[in-house]
């Protein structure tokens, strides 16, 4: 007959990650496996002396995360993993994903098992893709407006030819503006339809969420949209909190967010306006805010903003086209976080776009 136990036993002593199981009544560590020495440098027959210094190492910013989970696990909620990082002289953090089990004993007493899996490797990939991701995307809403803008120029100036410039009789120049006119529009449109098949794309993929420092995993994307929208003529300003503010993101989706809500800003702004971004840790949640000086939203057509193909939207101030699809989908991706997407606007006054998620201690 098969006997699990020894078996599961084996497989926690040879295990790659570390394997523990902690007293709760005793305080201290009863089992690790040979894991701990190769991945946290420790030695197995000395563990509970060592556990205070690895306790110190615990990054400051995730002690109280950390603690707040170890309140629960020790009433037996040990459901949730979470994601801490442990210091290293000289060296990058270590992140580490715990998974923890939670077993009364005979007598009252209870085990607090677990497995501590090192995934600083993938949490570094993760990190780039999203960092080359916020840029592509950044790049992209940028790239799309300079050259919507070059095509739209060449549009007015085809009209304006055609208004104002005498043709002769059985000239070719009107039919060849008109195929200028319809290339150009045709244009725009296939970059807009382009740019707006990539939200969609990243909107629609599953929701990988992961702890972040939300100011320092915004900063790059914001310093992308001011250089690039400074080129254009346009003034983005932002500013994030000197401290970390943590929520549990999808980066790449939230900062798609971001980037549409700029890219709002800026179409319904005038040349020489600035948009204003700032990032904080509000009152209900880590709070993203996106402020212009624009045209604002007329009363009517307020309630229908967040509508798919809304009946709300409106070429930019430059003849931008809009699908109608940018916010909804913005409220959608901030709601699928646990968040609220919310406005205010006057009309010739300006609008303001508030992201809020939940914040994680």
């Amino acid at each position: 007959m098969f006997e699990a136990a020894p078996f599961f036993a084996n497989v926690a002593a040879a295990s790659p990650h570390v394997q523990f199981v902690y007293d709760l009544a005793a305080g201290r560590v009863v089992f690790v496996n040979a894991a701990y020495e190769r991945v946290l440098g420790g030695r197995p027959d000395q563990v509970n002396d060592e556990l205070p210094g690895l306790l110190q190492r615990i990054h400051p910013d995730d002690r109280a995360y950390l603690a707040h989970y170890w309140r629960l696990w020790q009433r037996g909620r040990a459901r949730d993993e979470v994601e801490i990082r442990l210091q290293m002289a000289g060296e990058p953090d270590q992140w580490f994903c715990l998974t923890p089990y939670y077993e009364a004993t005979a007598g009252g007493g209870a085990l607090l098992g677990g497995t501590l899996r090192d995934t600083s490797v993938l949490k570094r990939y993760q990190e780039n893709a999203d960092r080359f991701n916020s840029r592509k995307n950044a790049t992209l809403e940028i790239l799309s407006h300079d050259l919507s803008g070059a095509f739209i120029m060449v549009q007015q100036i085809v009209q304006y030819l055609g208004e104002e410039v005498p043709v002769p009789a059985g000239s070719r120049v009107p039919e060849m503006l008109r195929v200028l006119e319809e290339t150009s529009r045709e244009s725009v449109k296939l970059i807009r339809d382009f740019v707006s098949l990539e939200f969609l794309a990243a909107a629609g993929t599953d929701l990988k969420r992961s702890r972040v420092d939300a100011g320092a995993v915004l900063r790059e994307p914001l310093d992308q949209l001011q250089r690039a929208q400074a080129l254009l003529g346009h003034r983005v300003e932002y500013a994030l909190p000197a401290a970390p503010v943590y929520a549990a993101l999808d980066v790449n989706k939230f900062t798609q967010v971001l980037i549409n809500l700029v890219a709002n800003a800026v179409k319904f702004t005038p040349d020489g306006g600035t948009v204003w971004v700032s990032v904080d840790a509000g009152p209900d949640g880590v709070r993203v805010q996106v402020r212009d000086e624009g045209i604002g939203i007329p009363a009517d057509l307020q309630p229908h903003l967040f509508e798919r193909f809304t009946k709300a939207r409106r070429p930019g101030l430059r003849g931008e086209p809009s699908t109608g699809l940018g916010l909804a989908l913005c409220k959608t991706i901030v709601e699928w976080h646990g968040g609220t997407l919310s406005f205010t606007s006057a009309e010739g006054q300006g609008s303001t776009f508030t992201a809020t998620v939940p914040q994680v201690r």
